[in-house]
């Protein structure tokens, strides 16, 4: 099954593009302004990609940006690719501060930017997911390490129990293993 990919877009040039580019790789899903986009989010959960235009005729692509962060699952938040005309620095860390994932200038290089940018994704989505295998295993290591210290103890205050039943118990050094107890006489 392809993943989604909302694509929010004025310019029908730029539709088409992308279309022919990334119709047989995702289920594509055109808004041409910024307030159609506002209003799925509000009706259901936004995909995993958002190709967003900076500059639409309606407002900015920030402010889908500053809607989606009110009705956004933490757990997985969309990635928002920031499209724009404007090569502007500042332009650039805004839609950062407001959560995109990347700044994508339209022009020459405009694919090869999308490709690094989707492969990138797919990297950080391996590593976390393989993050959360490594916290799994070791878990399920201290858990192991957990029950065997347990175990061993458990062991050794019966064995401390067998040769001094007259002791009391919080007289017992756990720590000295290998020693012989203090009730058993050194022969």
């Amino acid at each position: 099954m392809k993943p989604s990919l909302w694509l929010v877009e004025d310019d029908p040039l730029w539709v088409e593009l992308i279309q022919a580019r990334y119709g047989d790789k995702f289920n594509l899903r055109h808004f041409p302004t910024v307030e159609t986009a506002i209003e799925a989010i509000r009706a259901e959960p936004p995909p995993k990609y958002i190709l967003l235009d900076y500059y639409l005729r309606d407002k900015p692509g920030t402010e889908l940006l500053r809607a989606m962060r009110k009705n956004e699952n933490p757990d997985a938040p969309p990635y928002v690719i920031m499209l724009s005309g404007q090569e502007d620095v500042q332009t650039a860390v805004d839609t950062f501060a407001y959560g995109a994932y990347d700044y994508v200038v339209k022009g020459d290089q405009v694919w090869e930017r999308l490709r690094i940018t989707f492969r990138n994704i797919a990297r950080q989505e391996a590593l976390e997911k393989e993050v959360i295998e490594l916290r799994l295993r070791l878990r399920r290591s201290q858990l192991l390490v957990m029950g065997v210290v347990l175990l061993a103890f458990l062991i050794s205050l019966g064995v401390y129990l067998q040769l001094c039943p007259e002791q009391r118990l919080w007289k017992w050094d756990p720590f000295g293993i290998g020693q012989k107890p203090p009730c058993v006489s050194a022969q």
